[in-house]
């Protein structure tokens, strides 16, 4: 409940101070626009879709459940599990603020499924013609599970036969995400820049317990049903640094 309410907290207070921040910008680029000319870099007005594709790897490690992997035969993360991102972005007119929304999933071969989804705002702090670096923070959920369809830990086959479905363990928590990135577009039109970004973050994971539970053949990523039975399975905080590079496609607006 208390990290529900923080969430809930940080959410309606965040977009409320970041766009103070934009109508700031707004006014500021008016003000200078009337005492000297701007740099071409600077003229930009218009509104921007962006649309980010990129590479993610993870340095957080949770050894606890690591152990647990290599106890019953389940393939653990590798040392940096890597994860493919997807972004959908916009930057209002006349603002350096970006305000986007992403959706993560780690592609490297493990046992464990997790999945992140973050809201973001980035301001941009130096640009020019073809490059920007902005800094910004994400804050979103993340879950992971792992399907127990191999050695059970004991205790666990008297559930499987009692309900006669293949166990999982699922658990979620919060993630906060303070962030670098860097933009270079070496190909620009009036609407349309194509180009590459790189970035370096610190994730800070708030994680909950395991549960056991099952999933509906149905329904097998929304439709978890928890059994009620300690997992016996530890679980800790996550912390450690987040690197990424991508494409960036931007579609402007007037």
């Amino acid at each position: 409940m208390n990290s529900r309410f923080l969430l809930l907290m940080v959410l309606l207070i965040l977009p409320a101070a970041l766009f103070s921040q934009a109508r700031q910008d707004t006014t500021s680029i008016n003000i200078r626009k009337t005492t000297h000319p701007a740099h071409r870099y600077q003229d930009d007005s218009t509104f921007s879709i962006l649309f980010n594709i990129n590479n993610v790897f993870y340095t957080a490690k949770d050894s606890r459940i690591d152990n647990f992997l290599l106890k019953y035969g389940y393939r653990p993360p590798q040392n940096i599990p890597v994860g493919i991102n997807l972004e959908l972005a916009a930057t209002p007119f006349n603002s350096k603020m970006t305000y986007s929304l992403s959706a993560s999933t780690i592609v490297s071969r493990q046992d464990i499924i997790s999945s992140f989804f973050k809201l973001a705002a980035y301001r941009r702090f130096f640009e020019r013609k073809h490059i920007s670096i902005s800094a910004g923070v994400g804050i979103g959920t993340h879950g992971s599970r792992v399907l127990l369809n191999g050695k059970l830990p004991p205790g666990f086959d008297s559930l499987a036969n009692r309900y006669n479905k293949e166990l999982a363990l699922r658990r979620t928590g919060i993630v906060i995400e303070p962030v670098v990135r860097f933009f270079w577009y070496p190909l620009q039109t009036s609407r349309f820049q194509l180009g590459f970004f790189a970035g370096t973050g610190y994730d800070f994971s708030f994680n909950r317990g395991w549960k056991v539970g099952y999933y509906n053949p149905r329904g097998q990523f929304s439709t978890f049903r928890g059994i009620g039975k300690a997992s016996d399975v530890l679980t800790h905080r996550e912390f450690g640094f987040a690197f990424s590079d991508g494409i960036s496609f931007c579609f402007k607006f007037d």
